[in-house]
């Protein structure tokens, strides 16, 4: 009795020593604690102070606090290094320091020096080991922001130098100053610079014109740039930069004019380019513009064009076709037409969890051709597929148009 009374102590003591060490996985923010009583408590710890500018409602904000704030080395790292103070910025003197620190989104992570001066800035939710790479450069003299803006503000201009400048203007979410300054910096190399491994990394995560001289120019001379960074890199950056465009005004919202002369531009050059995947783009910019411009000869024509001649190795493009079709033509031409598209992505297609989509799509055009047997085969199949990518861990789920994030660089 004696032996299970202890062994009960025992493990009694495991656990609270297991619950008390939990608790210590936290980031010690201040609670009540106002604005200028935490900066006498930093100066004379003579630390820097990290706010966590948050809202009740904000989704992110709650993902951080309880994924991230509550990791050992996220704790140990601010315990160490920061007062820690947590202000809702929509009550009491949040309302006005919101405007005074300048505030667009949330969460909005602020690093003070002692005297109460914003030296950094990281705005977004964020997994640990980007969080606490980020948060690591407002101690470190050559990535904090406040030393790069006064750098760049004395003329510095170097690829190194302006990639980190950029990064923390990202991070920041100063949106307007990071496409000015790298608009700016890219506009003013040479040809000879464009190709030095020292500007690669601005050109891959901050050129965005694909109508710029600076971009043909690297097209053009892509085996050149692929000396330095490798033909995949190379190869990414350039669709990518063409792809986000398209993208741009596939979806183009707001009261804005659509940009009519750079659609023009971008299909002369796409049309006169030997860059390899001109013909795909083309293909993808031009099936935009006639959906755009509700011509649904040109746009059913060349959609019939990209998929039959494999222009296009996404299947989910197909899908999204295929779906326009189904969802906004009454037409048995058109039916037909994305019932031989759906079968040529179906036959493509070598992953099972692209294939539900492809069934379903393949469901609803032979439902709506009248071929009911084949359709309810085609959603059994959709259904089946559906349920072999769950079990094998790759099925796609959706979640909600939310950016949780600035990206990685």
């Amino acid at each position: 009795m004696r032996i299970m009374s202890k062994l009960v102590v025992f493990i009694f003591a495991i656990m609270i020593s297991y619950q008390l060490e939990a608790q210590e996985y936290n980031i010690k923010f201040l609670k009540g604690v106002k604005w200028k009583k935490a900066l006498k408590m930093a100066e004379k710890a003579n630390k820097p102070i990290f706010v966590d500018a948050y809202t009740t409602w904000c989704g992110p904000c709650k993902i951080m606090d309880r994924d991230v704030f509550t990791n050992k080395d996220v704790a140990k790292f601010f315990n160490d290094n920061f007062i820690n103070l947590k202000m809702d910025m929509e009550k009491g003197e949040g309302i006005k320091l919101k405007t005074d620190w300048q505030i667009e989104a949330f969460p909005t992570l602020l690093y003070f020096d002692e005297s109460g001066t914003i030296i950094h800035r990281v705005v977004g939710a964020y997994d640990v080991e980007e969080f606490l790479e980020y948060s690591k450069m407002a101690l470190q003299d050559d990535k904090v922001a406040i030393n790069l803006q006064r750098r760049y503000d004395n003329g510095e201009r170097n690829g190194v130098f302006i990639y980190d400048y950029l990064v923390s203007l990202r991070l920041g979410y100063h949106k307007d100053l990071e496409r000015s300054v790298a608009l700016d910096y890219i506009s003013s190399l040479t040809n000879k610079e464009l190709l030095e491994k020292d500007n690669w990394k601005v050109l891959k995560h901050f050129m965005k014109d694909p109508n710029s001289k600076e971009f043909q120019y690297l097209v053009n001379n892509a085996d050149k740039l692929k000396e330095t960074n490798g033909n995949k890199e190379v190869d990414d950056m350039l669709y990518k930069i063409i792809a986000d465009k398209i993208q741009t005004w596939t979806y183009w919202y707001g009261k804005k004019p659509f940009e009519t002369e750079k659609e023009a531009a971008l299909i002369d050059f796409l049309q006169s380019s030997e860059y390899k995947d001109a013909p795909g783009l083309l293909g993808k910019l031009l099936i935009n513009k006639f959906k755009r411009l509700e011509d649904k000869s040109q746009y059913i024509e060349t959609i019939d064009y990209v998929v039959k001649f494999n222009l296009t190795s996404d299947t989910a493009d197909i899908v999204n076709y295929v779906n326009t079709i189904v969802n906004t033509y009454e037409s048995d031409v058109a039916w037909a037409k994305a019932l031989k598209w759906i079968q040529i992505a179906e036959n493509k297609e070598t992953k099972i969890e692209h294939k539900a989509a492809i069934l379903t799509a393949k469901s609803n055009v032979l439902a709506k051709l009248g071929n009911k047997t084949e359709a309810e085969l085609a959603q059994l199949a959709a259904q089946k597929a559906d349920k072999e990518a769950e079990a094998a861990g790759t099925k796609i789920h959706t979640i909600p148009m939310m950016k949780m994030n600035g990206g990685g660089f």
